[in-house]
């Protein structure tokens, strides 16, 4: 099997493993400090690199941490793995999660691609405020560029790995997924070229007004007592890792960073942006999220929650989520779910809705698995077979299927299971996961948060 592939930005060697062909660390741009992606460029056309170990990972607190993993601000790089350069296979570029504050292609939310008759590719992107920051002087949505980098980069090269650019899609876990959202979003005509979404606990909602990204910036120079947001240009790496650090401290910043609103990439009118693109392309999307998503929260109390977490999360919006917390009852376990569904699981909703009555082909996913966490149908994935119990695996298996089928054949559709996964419309249908079944549920009835705006957080 061929092991070399000369691309754009050099001539890479590789290795097998799992019957594909793997390449680590394969540079897709240049980063500079709060800048847009720009070229890579190529030192030695001629040179054969050595693509067999993970790149430079993007900067975020596990770089404070002795390991063999490489961090820096110049982490633009890609892993790909494909069963064969010579092939034309579906190509599916799958955008990691992590809260816009940590992740990187050194570790893959979805490993199991790896294996599929697929061409799999995950870039890195810049976090925390090395990508997401809004600093005076320095570029908007520097993450997102970074991303477009990526995409561009595997259109250009799709025919030197294997790869059908006519045939990709865009897969992601939470911030992976609201990334995936955002570049639906974009004024960018490249995502023009993407025939399909899979979003799975993440849509829109972390697209944010520009006010609330200074105010975020604000913060920490405030925390840090540093003066002018300007300054934080002239920190080492690790001294703006430093002022991250220190600043996020024991809150629960997962809200705090994204997608920007800067009438450049992302304009104010975003959902008329998403609807038109639905018409000139007709992108298909599996939409998913869990009936907990924030069940993790359990362990803290309800004070806590009420007067710490919930403006975490929600900034100016968290009024708009106390007020629904029943006054009896469990409070606190019912605040557990309202924050999972003001997070995930309504704004999933939502987004099916929003891009059905705009004539697209959505399909809806509501999972319960695992408590209904968030990410727990991908934990669910990742589950080693003999680690599940005995009457799971079949049903894991024909889900885990039903995805595949859906990235390789535009529909999670399989002639050997007798579930069909139905579309999303106006009987608001979606698959509901639970361990041992797959089965179809309207959403119609289902008593959803109220005066949330498409905005989660908001300062």
């Amino acid at each position: 099997m061929k092991k070399i592939i000369k691309t754009t930005t050099g001539i890479y060697q590789g290795f097998e493993e799992h019957n594909h062909v793997n390449f680590l660390g394969v540079p897709f741009g240049y980063a500079r400090r709060f800048k847009r992606a720009e070229e890579y460029y190529v030192d030695d056309p001629q040179k054969i690199n050595l693509a067999v170990r993970p790149g430079i990972q993007p900067m975020q607190d596990n770089a404070f941490q002795n390991s063999d993993v490489r961090f820096g601000e110049n982490c633009l790089n890609l892993d790909i793995s494909t069963p064969d350069i010579s092939g034309k296979f579906p190509i599916v570029i799958e955008f990691y999660g992590g809260g816009f504050l940590h992740g990187g292609n050194a570790t893959k939310n979805m490993p199991w691609l790896d294996e599929q008759p697929i061409v799999h590719i995950m870039p890195n992107y810049r976090l925390g405020l090395f990508g997401w920051g809004k600093v005076t002087g320095g570029d908007t949505n520097v993450g997102l560029s970074d991303q477009l980098k990526s995409i561009e980069w595997v259109i250009d090269n799709a025919t030197k790995f294997g790869g059908d650019v006519d045939n990709i899609s865009l897969v992601g876990l939470s911030a992976g997924a609201k990334s995936i959202a955002a570049l639906m979003a974009s004024n960018s005509e490249l995502l023009d070229k993407i025939s399909k979404i899979v979003l799975f606990s993440g849509s829109f909602q972390t697209i944010r007004n520009l006010e609330t990204a200074q105010n975020v910036t604000e913060r920490f120079c405030k925390t840090n007592n540093i003066s002018t947001d300007k300054d934080l240009l002239n920190l080492t790496d690790d001294g703006l890792l430093t002022v991250q650090r220190n600043t996020i401290g024991e809150h629960i910043a997962t809200n705090w960073f994204g997608p920007i609103v800067d009438n450049d990439l992302i304009s104010d009118n975003w959902l008329s942006v998403v609807a038109q693109r639905v018409q000139r392309t007709d992108f298909k999307s599996l939409i998913g999220a869990g009936s907990n998503e924030q069940a993790a929260l359990n362990k803290f109390n309800l004070s806590r929650l009420k007067n710490n977490i919930v403006p975490d999360l929600f900034g100016k919006n968290a009024d708009a989520v106390l007020k629904q917390l029943p006054s009896d009852g469990d409070q606190k376990t019912d605040l557990v779910r309202l924050i999972g569904e003001a997070m995930y699981s309504y704004p999933a909703f939502r987004s099916q809705k929003f891009l059905a009555e705009n004539e697209a082909e959505v399909y809806g996913n509501y999972f319960t698995v695992l408590d209904g966490r968030h990410g727990g149908n991908i934990e669910y994935l990742n589950t080693p077979t003999h680690e599940l119990n005995i009457e799971y695996r079949k049903n894991r298996k024909y889900y885990f299927q039903l995805i595949v089928d859906f990235l390789l054949n535009d529909k999670p559709y399989n002639d050997d299971i007798k579930y069909e996964w139905p579309l999303f419309d106006k009987n608001q249908l979606v698959m509901e996961l639970d361990s041992n079944d797959l089965s179809s549920v309207s959403m119609i009835n289902h008593q959803w948060i109220e005066n949330m705006p498409w905005q989660n957080y908001k300062l």
